[in-house]
């Protein structure tokens, strides 16, 4: 329904009002990531969407299916999209919108692409493509003294840590130490739940939940059941009784039934035991594979970098002389390359291989989890097998008829304290269980308290390195409204620009709302935009991708003449850029000497000719 090459520079769509070029920008920003659920009529047309992006580490190609609902996942090809669209669907990777604890979201892989760090705003919000799209893409519906596009969940800290991460303030220490540091509260959460849970099961047995109390009224307990094992032995052997009873026989299968329920759950666990042991000895090997992988990986790309292309002169395999090879292709196998198709290979390869990690180091905590668990139940189950061993042992040594009172009830006794020593043995389970979340707790609590300290301390060191990225925005934007039209302009004097991403404004003066019409606004926001994107030209050290989308060059009853200065601001400004990036805008006034350029992709729109006709 659109396909249009677009291109380094300046990217200008245009035409009338209402010819669907908002359409296009809406698919542009839900293609590269952003969660967009209300779309306009002509779009509902429209099933999926598929760009191609040029990123340091290749092109790839992205496919969304288009939906009312959010949080769509996103289909990556690393690759071209002419070679996305004639390879099969294995040869695309479908990644979720939202991180899972094994695999990656499809933002993970962008930033990862992009060179961008895994960054997290406010607890356990992460910063994802449709955040960081929030900031590049100005569109129509945001109110126009907004910095972000709108949403209805929305926190200053996010904004915050959005615009810190595009200037370059929050440098890759600092983001990783935040990562950890979220992965070491909720761990720290777990470990204080669990502690909170097992000292509440503890409260029913009273203050006595000591290892060593626990293991001292053990000790005591079966020297009590020895003495009373040892005065029936005794009892047995000096009384005689005739006639079999019912209850001894009943006893006897009970007790038969007892042990061999008992001694099953045993070889089972022991069984599971055995097998687990298997399967953690293999993962660890793989894992330690795995490791291996990734470092040779790392080792051959730098030693790709410092090489370059080999060229044999022999084959690798069977030592037949190599024929020479067009320029471009692979001097063995003959297939066409490109540094970017390289990249992208080189991107996927990495990403399986993290995947593969990270997928199988959750794995292998579960086993060991599971492993601790059967273990611990292993120690009861045996507890229970001696337990009916012996009473087994009993009924099968004890007269076969008759039953004196005495021996009835020290045997009722010896299966009352048989019954305890169970409870004890759950009990020591139990305090140890407690015993190892205390010290878990307190290690991560002292994990939480020296990353926090150390995050304090890389936060300070920034300092200067945000007062220099945002004083360079300030200092473009002010160039930039410097240059508006004098006889259109409402600003009066300008000393200087000031902003603020966690409370989403922008000022002239110290003034919020300096401009005193709305297509004024409109002018300040456009600015502020472009400035950000040309601080990111002149600086290294911002993150933002080099990349902007205008959607509201002329919102808000702005005259032509004004709307054209901008857009030759636009064209100025990327001019004089060395650095590549794109910029993309939407126009229904181009400038009379844009229109028919080269920077205008594809035809001009209009109400009987739409952008998706």
């Amino acid at each position: 329904m659109f396909d249009e090459k677009f291109h380094e520079g300046v990217n200008i769509i245009h035409g009338s009002n209402g010819g669907g070029k908002s359409t296009i920008a809406d698919f542009i920003f839900f293609g590269l990531g952003g969660d967009l659920r209300e779309w306009k009529p002509s779009a509902s047309r429209a099933e999926k969407t598929i760009l191609e992006i040029t990123t340091p580490a290749g092109k790839m190609t992205l496919r969304r299916d288009r939906s009312e609902k959010s949080g769509r996942p996103m289909d990556i090809f690393f690759g071209s999209m002419t070679d996305a669209l004639q390879s099969g669907e294995d040869s695309w990777q479908t990644q979720p919108y939202k991180r899972t604890e094994q695999g990656y979201s499809f933002s993970q892989i962008l930033f990862r692409a992009m060179g961008l760090p895994e960054a997290i705003s406010d607890g356990s919000s992460n910063i994802t493509m449709h955040q960081i799209l929030r900031l590049l893409y100005v569109d129509q519906l945001t109110p126009v003294q907004r910095i972000f596009r709108v949403e209805s969940f929305d926190t200053w800290q996010t904004r915050q840590a959005v615009g810190d991460l595009l200037s370059g303030v929050g440098g890759y220490d600092l983001f990783e130490k935040q990562l950890k540091l979220r992965e070491v509260s909720k761990r720290y959460d777990d470990a204080n739940a669990q502690y909170k849970s097992l000292v509440a099961v503890a409260s029913g047995y009273g203050e006595q939940v000591l290892t060593e109390h626990i293991e001292l009224a053990m000790e005591k307990t079966k020297k009590e059941r020895k003495t009373l094992l040892g005065v029936i032995e005794s009892l047995m052997a000096t009384t005689a009784s005739e006639g079999r009873l019912p209850e001894v026989e009943r006893n006897r299968k009970d007790a038969a039934r007892s042990y061999n329920a008992a001694r099953k759950t045993v070889s089972n666990l022991e069984e599971q035991i055995e097998t687990l042991s298997y399967e953690i000895s293999d993962a660890d090997q793989f894992v330690d594979h795995l490791r291996q992988s990734l470092r040779d990986f790392e080792a051959a790309s730098e030693t790709f970098l410092a090489l370059g292309h080999l060229d044999f002169e022999l084959c690798p395999s069977c030592f037949s002389p190599v024929t020479e090879k067009p320029i471009g292709h692979c001097q063995l196998c003959n297939t066409p390359r490109s540094k970017e198709d390289d990249d992208s290979r080189t991107l996927a390869v990495k990403l399986d291989l993290q995947m593969q990690l990270r997928e199988s180091l959750s794995l292998q905590a579960a086993r060991k989890s599971e492993f601790t668990e059967k273990k611990s139940a292993l120690r009861v189950a045996k507890r229970s097998l001696q337990k009916a061993s012996a009473t087994m042992e009993f009924v099968r040594s004890g007269p076969s008829s008759g039953r004196e009172a005495e021996i009835a009830e020290l045997s009722r006794k010896i299966g009352f304290i048989d019954s305890e020593l169970e409870g004890l043995q759950k009990r020591l389970e139990i305090a140890a269980k407690i015993k190892a979340a205390s010290t878990a707790k307190d290690d991560l609590k002292n994990q939480l308290t020296r990353l926090k300290k150390e995050i304090e301390s890389i936060e300070r060191s920034q300092g200067l390195r945000k007062t220099k990225a945002y004083s360079l925005i300030s200092k473009e934007a002010k160039k930039l409204l410097d240059l508006d039209m004098a006889e259109h302009s409402d600003f009066g004097d300008i000393d200087h620009v000031s902003f603020n991403f966690a409370g989403d404004w922008i000022a002239i003066n110290g003034e919020k709302n300096r401009a005193g019409s709305a297509s004024g606004m409109v002018v300040l926001k456009n600015s502020f935009a472009a400035a950000m994107l040309n601080a990111s030209l002149i600086d290294k050290g911002f993150n933002l991708p080099r990349w902007m989308l205008f959607d509201n060059v002329e919102d808000k009853g702005m005259v032509e003449e004004r709307s054209w200065n901008f857009q030759r601001q636009l064209v100025s400004l990327s001019s004089k850029a060395k650095t590549p990036h794109q910029i993309i805008f939407t126009t229904s006034k181009i400038a009379p000497e844009l229109d028919g350029s080269n920077f205008v992709v594809g035809r001009k729109y209009t109400r009987a000719q739409r952008s998706l006709n």
